[in-house]
């Protein structure tokens, strides 16, 4: 049945990104067109962002691995922006049988201009001409996130998670109503639910709390995503996909109440409550150091070019006249181009230290009176958790917690745990 419902040119814009999960199949992708038909009927203009289908991105990426040890960034970039560009044009042609006009736009045809760091790239500004056009026309605009077009006229992706940037760039481009983030969890939680069942809802969220969150590693919405929502005034929502309660707002701090926390102990080892837990599994630490300068620049250009920086959970620098000495947290795979470097030119001027098989868990806001406090405060914790060797490192607001796999207790019985003693309200 065709959709004739008239909306006014200046009815309201509303932009909405649904990620991978929420459009995995092309049944998935029937149920999201349904749903954008029943919000169209109701007054929007809407912008539609989409990811790639289901695994597309990995999969791709894995193909480019198996033709290449160290594919090139730029090719990179080309192939995967391809995931992107199929849901875009599948979303369109389910809703146009289900009577809906619209149009699929990729990054570069909507004007999404960007600086030139392939696969890793930053939003410079974005023009929106054709998106302004098409809504005109009264249809549905699909954009495909996740990349984009630099001055120079080269494809370029935003990095892993880069399509919730798309959406609030094209949301503050636009003057939207707000940005709606679907996924398939409800909201912002207090931890992952599939490991920690008793996770809970954040209802409302500064844009400051998001960024420490995200900052930590949580895929939920991607850092740069809030950064750029808090520059440019963007309300978001971040909800599921798959039902229509309101999830997690997010906004100004002033406009918001503050979020919800644990309660807080009267006892000062107890006065730090985070707001939101963080899993990674099969996390590597590295450690390279050295005292002399050329050493430094030189290696420095090879963690430029080897390192996506959208993957690492947490950076360390001590850089001074005569020594280097830069530590890192990330999954394994983040790292595994410079580990293959590392290995094949030894260099007796670098001091390299590197452990595997950790697990990071990180814990984002409520900073503490004293972090020996909490340090304190963990020993107990961990005891009664059954793990005896751990270590705690700390970044700006974020704590993180590292513990060898293969000595601890189960991931998720121990996520449980510390979730309960720190989190649990």
């Amino acid at each position: 049945m065709e959709d004739h419902t008239p909306r006014k040119t200046d009815a309201p814009i509303l932009v909405r990104k649904y990620g991978g999960s929420s459009l995995a199949d092309v049944e998935r992708i029937r149920t999201v067109a349904r749903d954008l038909v029943a919000c169209r009927r109701e007054g929007h203009r809407l912008v539609v962002v989409v990811s790639a289908m289901g695994s597309t991105t990995n999969e791709l990426e894995a193909m480019a691995r198996q033709a290449s040890a160290r594919p090139a960034r730029r090719e990179l970039d080309m192939l995967l922006s391809v995931g992107e560009r199929i849901t875009m044009s599948l979303l369109c042609m389910v809703l146009e049988d289900e009577g809906c006009p619209a149009i699929s736009f990729t990054g570069s045809q909507v004007g999404i201009i960007t600086d030139t760091s392939h696969t890793d790239a930053r939003i410079l500004r974005v023009t929106a001409q054709r998106v302004r056009a098409a809504l005109a026309q009264d249809r549905v605009v699909v954009v495909a996130g996740f990349q984009g077009v630099s001055e120079e006229k080269e494809i370029t992706t935003l990095g892993r998670g880069g399509s919730d940037t798309t959406a609030v760039a094209l949301a503050a481009a636009l003057g939207a109503q707000r940005c709606e983030i679907l996924k398939d969890v409800d909201g912002i939680l207090s931890a992952d639910p599939k490991a920690v069942p008793e996770a809970w809802l954040h209802r409302r969220l500064s844009y400051a709390e998001l960024r420490d969150i995200a900052a930590t590693g949580c895929g939920v919405v991607h850092i740069r995503a809030v950064e750029y929502a808090e520059k440019h005034g963007v309300p978001l929502q971040v909800r599921s996909s798959f039902h229509n309660r309101p999830g997690t707002s997010v906004g100004p701090a002033g406009e918001l109440p503050l979020a919800a926390t644990a309660a807080v102990g009267s006892d000062r080892q107890n006065r730090f409550r985070p707001l939101a837990m963080t899993i990674a599994k099969d996390v590597t630490r590295l450690n390279l150091s050295t005292t002399r300068l050329e050493t430094a620049r030189r290696w420095r250009e090879e963690i430029l070019c080897r390192v996506e920086p959208c993957g690492v959970l947490a950076e360390w620098l001590d850089h001074g006249r005569h020594n280097m000495r830069w530590e890192v947290l990330a999954p394994r795979p983040i790292l595994q181009d410079l580990l293959a470097v590392l290995a094949e030119k030894e260099d007796p001027e670098l001091s390299i230290g590197r452990e595997d098989g950790l697990t990071c868990y990180s814990f984002a806001g409520g900073r503490p009176d004293s972090w020996l406090e909490v340090q304190k405060h963990l020993d107990g914790i961990m005891a009664d958790a059954g793990c005896r060797s751990w270590r705690l490192r700390v970044d700006g607001s974020a704590l993180r917690v590292l513990v060898t796999q293969a000595e601890a207790p189960p991931v998720d019985d121990l996520g449980s745990c510390l979730h309960q003693a720190l989190l649990q309200p």
